[in-house]
């Protein structure tokens, strides 16, 4: 028998976090090795234990979940990061993102979808809730309308690069956008001439340099 994904929980409102601990702690596989209310309590838990994947909120005294990814990130490199908040704002799940995290949810995300990020997360895969891809969508139309004048992408040529960002396979991001595999090759195509890439690899960098992740 496999040994269970081990999991820290940061969050530091009490209720909510024992009532998250409860419900990670039915999903097989996933067994909850601790719990603290704020970023330095984490990073103190970690000098005596090391978890397989965090869980940690963004608002948070003393230090928060974005100052305690980029802390873990650092130090322990193995460490998953998925952030688990109630904020709807594209900043800062950019931020989040951007600080190292690999996952985003919000609260009200139901078991399935926390479950889903938990083992996406264990693969080391990225898993971003749908709101928040798409607050980044904004943010990042934003953006690059004021940074990159010279390359249009259409809507539907973003989506495709932030899901190749995520790691999806082109049947995969067939599945997720109902289109068809050869019409996502398509969008590949376009994305590698109009950013004067010729590699996944290249669109990734793209893609993190401005932002689109």
């Amino acid at each position: 028998m496999p040994e269970p994904l081990k999991i820290l929980i940061v969050e530091d409102h009490k209720i909510l976090c024992e009532s998250l601990a409860l419900l990670v702690g039915t999903i097989d596989g996933v067994e909850v090795i601790g719990k603290t209310a704020n970023g330095r309590d984490a990073l103190l838990f970690l000098e005596k234990q090391i978890p397989d994947l965090i869980m940690t909120d963004i608002g948070m005294p003393i230090m928060n979940g974005i100052e305690l990814t980029l802390k873990v990130r650092a130090l322990y490199p193995a460490i998953k990061m998925l952030v688990l908040s109630v904020s709807e704002e594209g900043e800062t799940i950019k931020d989040a993102l951007r600080a190292g995290a690999m996952g985003y949810i919000f609260k009200s995300a139901e078991k399935e979808e926390l479950e889903a990020a938990i083992f996406n997360l264990a693969k080391g895969k990225r898993y971003y809730n749908d709101l928040a891809m798409d607050k980044l969508a904004e943010i990042q139309n934003e953006e690059m309308a004021n940074e990159l004048p010279k390359v249009e992408l259409s809507q539907r040529e973003i989506e495709v690069l932030k899901l190749i960002v995520a790691e999806m396979s082109g049947t995969e991001i067939a599945e997720k956008l109902f289109i068809s595999p050869s019409t996502v090759e398509t969008h590949r195509k376009h994305l590698f001439q109009k950013i004067g890439v010729n590699s996944s690899v290249g669109l990734v960098k793209f893609a993190i340099k401005f932002g689109i992740i």
